[in-house]
């Protein structure tokens, strides 16, 4: 069994496509093929089912990929300490981020970013949270920009800032005659729009809002500004995260102290290694983010050695 070996499989795990993985690993087709039979032959057993299409780990296999994962990481995080990587930032990383975050965050500070760190790439896709804790567990993605506490015990959460929600109301609401919104007028208040199921942002209004109005038009959407558009249009309101307000935009409404707000974090697997990245991601967010949001100030850099 040998570390290339192990990249076969994970490869052929990620792409589920022998001649795609092959690609991706700079090799031909003949030559992953063969390793990787070779790694079933000497353990006796089967990791890929053959005759699936697209090809899939079979029961065993899936926690051998798994494991070979775990494996792989730990080899890079060994070459980090003797490189000293921690301190070097070049490459390519990949990072995901949550839909209600993503388009009022990156535009921010992201062409900052490469024109300062040109040598440094980051891949950005946006994904819901399962899927960027599922990417991350199985080192498919090097970071994530999500909403915290996770409670998983192989990630790391690294708090950037606090954002308060808002009121987001049509002119013809009952709630655009109010200089504040309080939590009380919240509850069970008619009207309410929402982003489709598996969004956490979901689940948070639903939390102070209590339950969502029954109408006739049922439209679900996972884009904060397609809900801003039927509002504004059809009346209604919803409760929008503080990014997704452009600075001056109409129709929007603080909602009164104690304000309701969630918890954004740069959340990286606890065997990621090039802490420096890190940093600097934190630093570039945070000095675009508003003086009114609350920014974890306080850090801790982690010593591997």
């Amino acid at each position: 069994m040998t570390i290339q070996q192990l990249e076969y499989i994970v490869a052929l795990d990620t792409y589920r496509h022998f001649v795609t993985a092959a690609e991706k690993c700079y090799v031909t087709q003949p030559t992953l093929t063969m390793q990787v039979k070779k790694l079933e032959e000497s353990i006796g057993v089967s990791i890929f089912d053959r005759k699936k299409s697209p090809i899939e780990p079979t029961i065993l296999g899936e926690s051998i990929v798994l494991k070979a994962r775990s494996v792989l990481r730990e080899v890079q995080q060994l070459k980090a300490l003797v490189n000293d990587e921690k301190s070097q930032i070049d490459g390519e990383f990949r990072i995901g981020v949550i839909p209600t975050i993503s388009p009022y965050l990156i535009p921010l500070f992201a062409n900052k970013f490469a024109r300062d760190y040109p040598k440094t790439k980051l891949i950005i896709e946006e994904l819901r949270s399962e899927k960027i804790i599922d990417s991350l567990n199985k080192d498919k993605l090097d970071m994530g920009i999500l909403t915290t506490p996770l409670k998983e015990r192989n990630l790391r959460e690294i708090v950037l800032y606090v954002e308060p929600f808002k009121v987001y109301t049509s002119p013809d609401h009952f709630f655009a005659e109010k200089k504040q919104i309080t939590a009380k007028d919240l509850v069970n208040a008619e009207g309410l729009w929402l982003l489709k199921q598996g969004h956490c942002v979901r689940d948070q209004v639903l939390n102070l809002c209590k339950k969502p109005n029954k109408r006739s038009l049922h439209f679900e959407s996972g884009s904060i500004e397609t809900i801003k558009n039927l509002i504004l249009h059809g009346g209604g309101f919803t409760l929008i995260p503080g990014l997704a307000a452009a600075p001056d935009e109409k129709n929007v409404i603080d909602i009164a102290d104690p304000t309701p707000a969630r918890e954004v974090s740069l959340v990286v697997h606890n065997g990621f290694a090039k802490e420096r990245l890190i940093e600097i991601l934190r630093e570039q967010i945070l000095n675009v983010i508003p003086n009114s949001f609350v920014k974890n100030e306080h850090y801790f850099r982690v010593k591997w050695r």
